[in-house]
C-alpha cells in the first residue's frame, strides 16, 4: 500500500515539475517596458520645453574665501615668490641690496647674514626650496629670523640676471632704474652695467667697503647701507 502511495507521489512530482521550472524561468527574465509603457510614462512626465528650461534660475557658483596667508602656489611655480612671514614690507620701496645665499651654507654664516640684512634693510635671496618642501624652507627661515625683521625672496631667475654662480654673492644696483629694469626682466637680460657684486664668505659690512673700492660711484648708495648696519 505504502509502495502505490511513493509511485503516486512521484508521479505528480513529475507531472509538476516542467511547471515550477517554467515558473522560475519567468522570474528570473527581466520584463522591459513596451512601447506602450514608454508612451504612457512620457504623457504622465513630458519633457520640459525650452521656454520652462529658460525661467529656471541659474545656480549661484559657490564661494571660495581664499585662506589669508597661504602659500601662493601659482606665484611660486612662475619661479619667484616671496616666503610668508618673512619679515618684508611688499608696500616699501626696492632697496638695491641683494644676498644670495642657499640654506645649505654654514649655519653661523647665516645667522650673521640674516642679522645684517635686517639691520642694513637687504633682501636675501634663495633659487630654490629647501629638500623641495615649502614647509621645510620656511621652517628654517623662520627659525632663523626670529623677532627681526627681514625680507626673503624665492627667485632663480635673479641668479642669472646677476650672474650668481656662488653663496653667498652680495650685489649692489647702481641706480633706481636698473632696479626697476630687473624687476620687470626675465633670466636672459642681465645688465652688468647697471650693477656691482662680491662674492665670499664674507660680511656685509666687508663685501660693501669692497664694492665701494672697486666702484667708487657706488659709494652714494653704498654708505647709507653702511651706516644703517653699524648704527651711525
Amino acid at each position: 500500500m505504502l509502495a502505490r502511495i511513493d509511485r503516486i507521489a512521484l508521479r505528480a512530482l513529475a507531472c509538476l515539475l516542467p511547471c515550477l521550472l517554467s515558473c522560475f524561468a519567468l522570474a528570473q527574465t527581466p520584463q522591459w517596458p513596451t512601447a506602450q509603457d514608454i508612451d504612457r510614462a512620457l504623457k504622465a512626465n513630458p519633457f520640459p520645453d525650452a521656454d520652462r528650461i529658460g525661467s529656471q534660475p541659474i545656480p549661484r557658483p559657490p564661494r571660495v574665501d581664499p585662506q589669508r596667508g597661504a602659500i601662493d602656489i601659482e606665484a611660486l611655480a612662475r619661479g619667484k615668490t616671496p616666503l610668508p612671514n618673512a619679515g618684508g614690507s611688499s608696500g616699501a620701496a626696492p632697496t638695491p641690496l641683494r644676498i644670495f645665499i642657499t640654506l645649505d651654507m654654514p649655519r653661523a654664516s647665516l645667522q650673521l647674514l640674516t642679522d645684517q640684512a635686517a639691520r642694513a634693510g637687504a633682501v636675501l635671496v634663495l633659487r630654490g626650496l629647501k629638500s623641495q618642501s615649502m614647509r621645510q624652507t620656511v621652517a628654517v627661515v623662520q627659525e632663523l629670523i626670529g623677532k627681526r625683521r627681514v625680507a626673503w625672496v624665492i627667485d632663480p631667475e635673479a641668479f642669472t640676471r646677476f650672474a650668481v654662480r656662488q653663496a653667498p654673492t652680495f650685489v649692489l644696483t647702481l641706480n633706481d632704474a636698473a632696479n626697476d629694469a630687473q624687476r620687470g626682466c626675465n633670466a636672459g637680460c642681465a645688465t652688468p652695467a647697471s650693477f656691482v657684486s662680491v662674492a665670499g664668505d664674507v660680511s656685509l659690512d666687508y663685501a660693501l667697503e669692497t664694492i665701494q673700492r672697486r666702484q667708487p660711484q657706488a659709494a652714494p648708495r653704498a654708505e647709507p647701507l653702511l651706516k644703517r648696519l653699524r648704527g651711525s
